[in-house]
C-alpha cells in the first residue's frame, strides 16, 4: 500500500510541475474567447486538485498536519494556511453586501485558485530534490518567455493575448502576457533568483554563464517594456536589498578583492551589454519611445499632483506625460472613497471594478495597485492581516538567509530565502504596475516559493537541533 501511495504521489508531483509551468505561460496556451479561456493551467489545476483530494481522503494520515506525519513542511507555515482559509471565508461573507454578485463570485474563484496555487508549493516541495526540480521547471519556462520577448521585439509578431496583437501598438513587448507592465513585473520578480544563484550556489561554470546571459537579456527586455515603476523603482529596490544583504549573507572568506572586482565588472558589463543589445535589436522608433517614457519619470510624478485631491467632475485630466499619472491618482482616491463608504469592511471581492465605472476622472476600472486592491476589496482587517503575514514571511526568510541566524542552513535554502526576500521587497513597487494581481500567477508563485523555502528551512533547522541535542 505504501508503494502504491508513493507512486501516486510521484504522479501528482509531475502534474504539479506541469501546472506551475502552465501557470506562468497563462492564457497563451488555451482556447476560448471573451471572459473565459480553457487554459492548460486550469486543466492541470483541476486534475491536480482532484488527485490531491482523493489522496487526502484515501490516506487519512495526511489530514493530520502534525510534525510527526507526512506534511511536515506545511506544518511550518500553517498560519499562512489558516489566514488563507479565513480570507476566503471573509470574501464569501462580503458577497452579501457586494454591488455586483457576478463580479464577486468571479473574483472569489480566482482568489481560491491562486491561494491553492500558492499553498501547493509547501505541499509538494519537501526535499532538496523537489526544490531543484521546481527550479529547473521555472528557469526553463522563464528562458522561453524571455526568448520570445526578444524575438517579439525584433519581429513585432505578437501572441493573440498581447495588447499589441492586431493593434496600433506594434512596438510593445509583452511576450506571453497581455501588456508590457505584466512582463516587466515578472522580470523584476525573477531576476533576484538568477542573480543569487550565480554568487550563492556552487554551480558549474556553464550554468553560471547561462544564468548570466539570462540576466543580460532580462535587462534588455525590461528596458524594452518601458515600465517606469519596475525599471526606476522595483528593480533598484530589489537590487539594493541584494547588495546590502550580501554583507550579511555571503561568507567572509568570499569577500576578497578579486571577487569584489569581478562582481563589479560583471554588473557593469551586464548593463552595457543589455543596452548594446537594445541598440542592435530595437527599432529606432521603439527605442526612442521607451527612452522618452523612462526619462519622463519626474514629469510623471509632477502630473500626479495635478487636478487636486477632490474626486469631483467626470473628465480625465491630461498631464504633460499623458493621462496615466492622473488616472492612477484618481483610481487611488476613488478607491479610498469606496472603502470609506463600506465602513472600512471592503466593497466585496472584485467590486472595485463595477464601482469604478463612471467614477470621477478615470477611464479604467482596475485599480492598478495590488495593495489597494486588497484594501478596498476586503477592508482594513484582511489588509492588516495580509501585510502582517507578508512582513513575517520576509523576516523568516531573512533568518534563513543571514549568516547570523542561518549559518548552518544549506546553500540551496539560503539562496532561495535571500532571492525570495529581495523579490518580494521589490514587489512593493512592482505590485503597482499590473492592472490587477488577482490572477497574476508570477506573484502568487513567488509567494509559494517563499512558503516552501520557509517550510524546508525551518524543518531542516529543527532536525539539526534534535541531532545536536542528542549529542
Amino acid at each position: 500500500m505504501d508503494q502504491l501511495l508513493l507512486r501516486k504521489h510521484d504522479r501528482l508531483e509531475k502534474i504539479f510541475y506541469y501546472m506551475i509551468a502552465f501557470a506562468l505561460i497563462g492564457p497563451t496556451l488555451g482556447i476560448g474567447a471573451g471572459d473565459f479561456r480553457l487554459t492548460f493551467f486550469r486543466i492541470a489545476f483541476f486534475v491536480l486538485s482532484v488527485g490531491v483530494l482523493i489522496r487526502l481522503v484515501w490516506n487519512k494520515e495526511y489530514m493530520n498536519f502534525n510534525q510527526n506525519h507526512g506534511l511536515t513542511t506545511i506544518y511550518q507555515v500553517r498560519w499562512f494556511g489558516a489566514f488563507f482559509c479565513f480570507w476566503l471565508f471573509y470574501a464569501l461573507i462580503s458577497l452579501t453586501w457586494a454591488v455586483s454578485l457576478k463580479e464577486g463570485i468571479r473574483y472569489l474563484i480566482f482568489l481560491g485558485m491562486m491561494l491553492a496555487l500558492t499553498f501547493s508549493f509547501p505541499f509538494f516541495i519537501r526535499t532538496y530534490e523537489n526544490i531543484w526540480k521546481t527550479a529547473k521547471t521555472l528557469v526553463t519556462v522563464y528562458a522561453m518567455i524571455i526568448a520570445y520577448a526578444v524575438f517579439e521585439s525584433m519581429t513585432f509578431i505578437h501572441l493573440p493575448v498581447s495588447r499589441g496583437y492586431n493593434s496600433e501598438l506594434v512596438s510593445v513587448v509583452t511576450s506571453v502576457f497581455t501588456n508590457q507592465n505584466d512582463l516587466a513585473t515578472f522580470i523584476t520578480l525573477a531576476l533576484p533568483f538568477l542573480i543569487t544563484a550565480i554568487f550563492l550556489l556552487p554551480l558549474h561554470k556553464k550554468y553560471k554563464w547561462f544564468l548570466y546571459i539570462g540576466c543580460v537579456f532580462s535587462l534588455y527586455t525590461l528596458f524594452a517594456t518601458g515600465s517606469r515603476s519596475n525599471v526606476m523603482f522595483a528593480l533598484p529596490l530589489a537590487c539594493g536589498v541584494l547588495l546590502i544583504g550580501a554583507f550579511f549573507v555571503v561568507k567572509r572568506e568570499k569577500w576578497t578583492k578579486k571577487n569584489v572586482v569581478k562582481s563589479i565588472i560583471a554588473v557593469l558589463a551586464a548593463i552595457i551589454l543589455a543596452n548594446a543589445v537594445g541598440f542592435v535589436l530595437l527599432s529606432d522608433k521603439a527605442r526612442a519611445a521607451n527612452n522618452a517614457k523612462l526619462a519622463s519619470i519626474f514629469g510623471f510624478l509632477g502630473d500626479f499632483q495635478k487636478g487636486g485631491w477632490d474626486a469631483e467632475g467626470e473628465d480625465v485630466i491630461e498631464g504633460e506625460t499623458g493621462r496615466s499619472a492622473t488616472v492612477r491618482k484618481f483610481l487611488i482616491i476613488n478607491g479610498l472613497h469606496f472603502l470609506h463608504d463600506s465602513y472600512y469592511l471592503g466593497v466585496g471581492p472584485g467590486n472595485v471594478e463595477p464601482l469604478m465605472e463612471g467614477a470621477p476622472h478615470v477611464d479604467k476600472k482596475n485599480i492598478h495597485n495590488w495593495w489597494l486592491e486588497i484594501l478596498v476589496n476586503f477592508g482594513v482587517l484582511i489588509f492588516m492581516m495580509y501585510m502582517a503575514l507578508y512582513f513575517w514571511l520576509l523576516w523568516r526568510l531573512w533568518k534563513l538567509a543571514s549568516l547570523k541566524h542561518g549559518a548552518s542552513t544549506s546553500p540551496v535554502v539560503r539562496c532561495g530565502a535571500f532571492a525570495t526576500l529581495s523579490s518580494l521587497i521589490g514587489f512593493f513597487f512592482g505590485g503597482m504596475a499590473p492592472s490587477s494581481c488577482i490572477h497574476y500567477t508570477p506573484m502568487w508563485i513567488t509567494l509559494g516559493i517563499g512558503l516552501a523555502v520557509v517550510g524546508v528551512g525551518e524543518l531542516e533547522r529543527k532536525k539539526q537541533a534534535v541531532v545536536q541535542g542528542s549529542e
